[in-house]
């Protein structure tokens, strides 16, 4: 299963957020605390190429993606349409998170959850989300050793700048 998500993961490295055949640029920041330390990912910077990933699927799912180096982090959130609003994170909208220092992807379950609170920006239905901003935060959980993380003051933009 971490095979088949890594795999997803890494094809799905777009460099924008797109809606059907649309494709823009990708800007902004991803920014979490865990244990009072807060990691920033910003889209192209840093000693390794930072990357972000958005996609749209329709109006009723959103995957957000963002890694640098060894350590990643995002959601995926299907809903009956996408929209302003608060997202709770379980077992069906995960959240995840790629730890640096053990290599591990902890991810939320039933037990384990929280909440995604978006905004967007201009989106119509014939074309591209422009902008993409919410908060979060989250408790993740590696099923195979049982150890957990909480992901603390979380904030998003995800901005589509033209090509």
């Amino acid at each position: 299963m971490k095979y088949i998500l890594i795999s997803l993961v890494l094809s799905v490295f777009i460099f924008g957020c797109k809606k059907e055949q649309d494709k823009k640029l990708l800007g902004g920041y991803f920014k979490y605390s865990i244990n009072g330390v807060e990691t920033k990912i910003e889209n192209g910077s840093g000693l390794y190429t930072n990357t972000f990933s958005c996609e749209l699927f329709g109006d009723s799912s959103v995957y957000i993606n963002v890694a640098k180096s060894y350590e990643g982090a995002g959601f995926f959130i299907k809903a009956t349409k996408i929209d302003d609003g608060t997202y709770i994170f379980n077992s069906l909208n995960k959240a995840y998170f790629t730890n640096p220092l053990d290599y591990k992807r902890y991810s939320t379950d039933n037990t384990h959850t929280g909440q995604v609170v978006m905004q967007k920006g201009t989106f119509q239905a014939t074309s591209v989300l422009n902008t993409l901003q919410g908060n979060f935060s989250y408790q993740v959980i590696d099923t195979t050793s049982g150890n957990t993380l909480n992901i603390t003051n979380g904030s998003f933009l995800m901005e589509i700048t033209e090509k």
